[in-house]
Order: structure tokens, then C-alpha cells, then sequence
């Protein structure tokens, strides 16, 4: 199918809005039933409890529902965007208007907003994860698509900007819930434009199927969710892939949650003064996109599989370097956090893509007349969660192995071997989750295609 400006403007639409309201509700949900509604610990503690487990149902549920049933709204790619989209801007507004001041009420509240807001998250991610498959089977055309998403994500950033000045950071919670509704109705038309425009050549197809079912009495033996998951569970390339995105999640969840806890004790005042970091830990995410839009050039010359694994081997070489360099140089730690981080960021907006061929590779090898694209993201992301649990777990336990409990407590100095624990982290992490990544990644042996699908 060659790849019209009208799709990659509905892919890149559906991509704002997701990141639109997604950054903001992860930014504020803590804050807000935390510092406003006052929720209790244990209340708390309860709706994570049950976010976990709901999001351990989600992912293969709708990944089944996307590709096996037919529901109206899940008839195609389009239509699950056109219907659930505005339900997504909805979830998002849940949480900003409390329903009373019990604590009972409060966490009622928290465990609703989490239901809502990871059913539809869910939904939309899986709906738009498989049109990146589905939109074009041209490697160029995926390219070109991951490019724009990352443009894209730039124009939903600022959302969190927007809510902390209008709201005067949640001191106008008035004004922010206000925002918070114009933001939901703009991500919710976003959502709209992309359910009307973001036709795929199996959106096309997968309808006329549908109309013949609907008109014949006919019944047609359809194989089975179970079968489709063990089929995967036999693909090497899928194992590869896996286990190559479970440590990848393990090392990007590190980075994201320890780097300015690493920094305020390794790096002091009077080396990097407090300005210089703040802008440091607010760039770091902006700049890992710049280098996103720039390593899509090299995948078009030397093809996903090859930056991927160059990136892999810069990871473990960098710990190394980083390793040898030693603690006592805070200019040189900077450099190296922000290149892991721009490198971990990289690799996995690239990812899409060797996911993509697998539901392509799967349809080919079991002759079917579509992709298996919402199961083939749902059952990766439901394996790659733990890793986002496990991370901080291990983390925080090795941490508190040398003190870290007693410095977060009763705030004291830290330790030389807390310090030397913190430093022998940020370079040991990478150096093994790279091996295993390369280790890993090197049975993955799909060849990259540039394929055009013929239209009607």
C-alpha cells in the first residue's frame, strides 16, 4: 500500500493525542489523590494492587477482542479509534473531579480512574501500535512513520507545561480542572480525525469480510486465541524479541526513576550547580527524541536490526568506558547518563518495527488474510510489565543493602559505599542487560522487507 499523506496524518494525529493526555495523567494522578484529596495509604496501596491485576487481564483480552471478534467497535484498526478514542479523553478527566471528602469514597474514586483509564489506554495502544503494522508493509513507509510519531510526541509534550502554569502547579485546581477538559476535548478531535482518515488496506478488507459473514449462514471453523498465543510462544524471533524488550524495560524504567536520585548524591552543588541539573533531567527526555529522528536515517540505509544491535553494544561499551573512568568525574557521569538514556530511547521507539514484521512474518507462515497485530503487541507488552515492577524492586533493595533507607529517613549524609553502590549501578546495569540484549537479539534473523500492498 503506498503511504498517503492523508494516513500518516491519522497515524500521527492518534499519536499526539495518546502522549497529549497519557504524559498528563501520569505527571499529575499521584499529586492530585495524594496532595489534594488526601487519599490513605492503604486505599492507595489497594487500586495499584488492582491496577496491577487489571492490567495483567487487559492486555490479552483486548488483544483477543481487537483481532478475533466482531464487535462494531472493533471491527478495524479505525473504528476502534473512531469509537474508544473520545472514551480515552474521558477516562482522563475522571480523576480531576472528586466525588467526596470519606476515605472510602477517595479510594473508590482511584480504583474507577484506574479501571477506566488503563481499559482505554490499553484499547488505543493496541489500536495504534497494530496500524503502525498495518498502515503500510514497507519498511521505508515504517520509517518514515516512526519519524513523524516522534515529531508528533514533541506537539503532545506540552500539555503537562500547559496544566502546571494555568493550574499555577495545582494551586488553582479550578483552573486546572478547566485546562484538563479542553485538553481532553482536543486529544478526543485528534482521536476523531485519525478514526475517520486512518484507512489500512485490511481496514478495507476485513469490512467486506464482515458484510459476507453477516448475510451467510454459513459457520466457518476460526482457530482459536490459545492456538494464535502458543504459535507465538513457538517463534524464535518473537522469544527474541521478548527477551531483548524485557530488559530493555528493565534498564529504561531504572533510568527514568533513579537518574536524579543517582545525581543529587554523586554530583554536588559545587561541581554542577542545581540550575544546570534541573535542566539536565528536564532535557534529557526532549533530547532522547532529537536522536530518535536522527537514527531514522541510519535504519534507512543499514536496516532496525543492525541500529538495534549497534545500540546494544554501545550500551555495554559505554558502561566500560564509564566503569574505568570511575565516580569522582560528575561532567563525564552527565554525558554518560544522557547518551544511555538517548540510546535506551531510541531502541525502543524502534522497536514497533521488528514487532511489526513478527505479526507480518506470522501471517505469512500461517497463511492468514490478516495480521495478528493486536496479539502479537498485547501478549509482548503483558510479558515486558514485570520488568517495569521488578526494576525499581531490585533497585531499591540493593540501595537499602547499603543504607539508602537511613538516608531517605533521617536524612543524613550519604554513605562512600552507598555512593560507590549507586555508581557500580549506573554502569553495571547496562554492561549486563546489554550482553543478554545482544545475546538475544542475535536469534533474531527476520529479514527486513520493502513490500508494497496492492489496494483496491
Amino acid at each position: 500500500m503506498v503511504l498517503r499523506k492523508q494516513e500518516i496524518l491519522a497515524y500521527c494525529a492518534a499519536g499526539v493525542a495518546f502522549h497529549m493526555i497519557a504524559s498528563a495523567f501520569n505527571f499529575y494522578y499521584v499529586k492530585v489523590f495524594i496532595n489534594h484529596y488526601h487519599i490513605e495509604e492503604t486505599w492507595f496501596q489497594i487500586a495499584q494492587t488492582f491496577h496491577m491485576i487489571w492490567t495483567s487481564i487487559s492486555n490479552p483480552l483486548f488483544a483477543y477482542i481487537q483481532d478475533g471478534s466482531k464487535l462494531k467497535i472493533s471491527r478495524t484498526r479505525r473504528e476502534s479509534i473512531l469509537y474508544c478514542g473520545p472514551l480515552f479523553a474521558f477516562s482522563f478527566i475522571v480523576p480531576w473531579f472528586p466525588w467526596g471528602d470519606s476515605s472510602w469514597l477517595v479510594g473508590l474514586h482511584l480504583i474507577i480512574t484506574f479501571f477506566l483509564w488503563d481499559t482505554m489506554f490499553t484499547f488505543i495502544g493496541l489500536a495504534v501500535s497494530s496500524l503502525f503494522t498495518e498502515i503500510s508493509r514497507d519498511t521505508e513507509d515504517r520509517i518514515k512513520l516512526t519519524r513523524y510519531a516522534q515529531m508528533a510526541s514533541i506537539l503532545g509534550g506540552p500539555s503537562v507545561m500547559l496544566l502546571e502554569f494555568s493550574s499555577d502547579s495545582l494551586h488553582n485546581f479550578k483552573a486546572f480542572q478547566i485546562t484538563s477538559v479542553c485538553v481532553a476535548v482536543c486529544a478526543c478531535s485528534l482521536f476523531y480525525y485519525s478514526g475517520l482518515n486512518a484507512h489500512t488496506e485490511y481496514d478495507v478488507k476485513k469490512l467486506e469480510k464482515y458484510e459476507l459473514s453477516k448475510n451467510s449462514r454459513v459457520n466457518v471453523n476460526k482457530e482459536t486465541y490459545t492456538n494464535q498465543v502458543c504459535q507465538l510462544f513457538y517463534d524464535r524471533n518473537f522469544i527474541a524479541f521478548i527477551v531483548s524488550n524485557f530488559c530493555h524495560a528493565f534498564h529504561k524504567t531504572f533510568l527514568n526513576s533513579f537518574i536524579a536520585i543517582v545525581c543529587d548524591q554523586l554530583i554536588s552543588e559545587d561541581d554542577v550547580p542545581l540550575g544546570v541539573r534541573k535542566l539536565f533531567y528536564g532535557g534529557i527526555s526532549l533530547m532522547s527524541t532529537f536522536v530518535i529522528i536522527l537514527v531514522t536515517t541510519f535504519v534507512s540505509r543499514y536496516s532496525y536490526y543492525y541500529v538495534i544491535r549497534s545500540a546494544f553494544v554501545y550500551i555495554v561499551f559505554a558502561g566500560f568506558v564509564m566503569l574505568h573512568i570511575g565516580q569522582d568525574h560528575p561532567w563525564c557521569l552527565m554525558v554518560f547518563l544522557l547518551a544511555d538514556n538517548c540510546a535506551s530511547g531510541a531502541t525502543f521507539s524502534l522497536f514497533n518495527m521488528p514487532l511489526a514484521d513478527i505479526a507480518d512474518d506470522n501471517k505469512s507462515k500461517y497463511n492468514r488474510k490478516q495480521p495478528i497485530s493486536s496479539t502479537v503487541f498485547g501478549i509482548s507488552a503483558l510479558l515486558s510489565k514485570p520488568a517495569l515492577s521488578l526494576s525499581p524492586m531490585v533497585t531499591v533493595s540493593i540501595l537499602n543493602h547499603y543504607g539508602y533507607s537511613e538516608l531517605k529517613n533521617n536524612t543524613v549524609e550519604a554513605s562512600h559505599e552507598l555512593k560507590h553502590a549507586m555508581f557500580l549501578l549506573i554502569c553495571l546495569y547496562p554492561i549486563a542487560i546489554g550482553l543478554v540484549q545482544l545475546i538475544a537479539w542475535s536469534f533474531f534473523d527476520i529479514k527486513q522487507k520493502t513490500v508494497q500492498i496492492n489496494v483496491l
